[in-house]
């Protein structure tokens, strides 16, 4: 089942967001959420819990409604206090919960957020292997680093980005929301410029869709069409897991043009290989749908004319002269 949301808080501000469950998961444990502050301060926030159907859903959703609830009540601090105390909050929540709760003990999930507030400063805060992205002129930047085994791997050079990329620990993450009492969060403020596309996901989608078809995808879209079209390509590579996607766009000056409109994607080889296969996967399915579709056509045109042929023939009489056997369709008289 998809579950598509889009708002929109003020006409040169937009905002997406689509979560969908997927081609193999029974049920959907992922949340997110767009909220925004009286004072025009905006929060995005994507979370994928873990622990079973109804414990992976529990954890999701408490971490973004107890984010959303502390960044509504907002108090004193910087937004990176604000974020690590909201994200805290929720592990605690959690974790008590799973405590009082038998069936849903070692429930957690993974959190990302980002904070855009009323100055336009942002601000991410992430725990786990969900990912913040920031698009800028053709490049598509990450701004978290998974907390995961491979991860660490790759980082320290014991392994490839390829070899990280198909390693079979991949998902094996090393920090979570709500599976222990504490939880390290990971702050760090972020640049923001006119122009910018901010993308926050589950492993749902960066797990099966390369950063470089991301980066195509959200600089040639709008917000709402490009979530769709990301969750779409995370399905047709077999939609493994739940899919969720946030994407934010900074507007730019009424006077200027867009800067990203135009700007050239720079596309990696590996990048250009998965587009371009995508392209010729579905060229292949169009030439089979009209074969298909002629095969038909002639099986009908045969099955009609069995028919009047039989009709004719029935029309003899039993003492009409036989003709010679017919062989497929009968030529025509010389």
């Amino acid at each position: 089942m998809t579950e598509p949301t889009e708002g929109v808080t003020e006409p040169a501000l937009r905002v997406a967001a689509r979560t969908d469950v997927g081609l193999v998961r029974a049920a959907n444990e992922d949340a997110c959420e767009v909220f925004e502050a009286a004072d025009g301060s905006r929060l995005l926030v994507v979370a994928d819990g873990m622990g079973g159907h109804r414990g992976g859903a529990t954890a999701s959703g408490t971490a973004v409604e107890t984010i959303g609830r502390v960044f509504s009540e907002r108090g004193s601090g910087s937004p990176g206090e604000l974020l690590s105390r909201a994200i805290t909050t929720a592990n605690a929540r959690i974790f008590e919960l799973a405590r009082s709760e038998p069936e849903l003990s070692g429930m957690g999930t993974t959190v990302v957020a980002l904070l855009l507030d009323a100055r336009g400063r942002g601000t991410v805060a992430h725990v786990g292997d969900s990912r913040a992205y920031r698009y800028r002129r053709g490049r598509l930047e990450p701004l978290t680093i998974d907390h995961s085994y491979v991860a660490d791997l790759h980082r320290r050079g014991v392994i490839s980005a390829e070899e990280a990329a198909h390693h079979p620990r991949r998902n094996e993450i090393l920090r979570s929301v709500g599976v222990g009492p504490e939880v390290e969060v990971d702050v760090a403020g972020v640049e923001v410029a006119p122009g910018d596309r901010f993308v926050l996901c589950s492993d749902g989608l960066s797990g099966v869709v390369d950063d470089d078809e991301i980066a195509a995808i959200v600089q040639a879209e709008s917000p709402a069409q490009a979530v769709d079209s990301l969750v779409e390509l995370a399905n047709e590579r077999g939609g493994p897991d739940n899919i969720t996607v946030q994407i934010l766009a900074i507007p730019v000056d009424a006077t200027q043009v867009d800067p990203e409109a135009t700007a050239p994607v720079e596309i990696s080889e590996v990048g250009i290989q998965a587009i371009e296969t995508r392209r010729r996967t579905r060229a292949r399915l169009r030439r089979a749908g009209l074969l298909a579709a002629l095969a038909l056509g002639l099986i009908g045109v045969f099955v009609v004319w069995r028919i009047l042929a039989g009709g004719q023939d029935a029309g003899r009489g039993p003492d009409a002269p036989v003709d010679e056997p017919r062989r497929g369709i009968p030529r025509e008289a010389p």
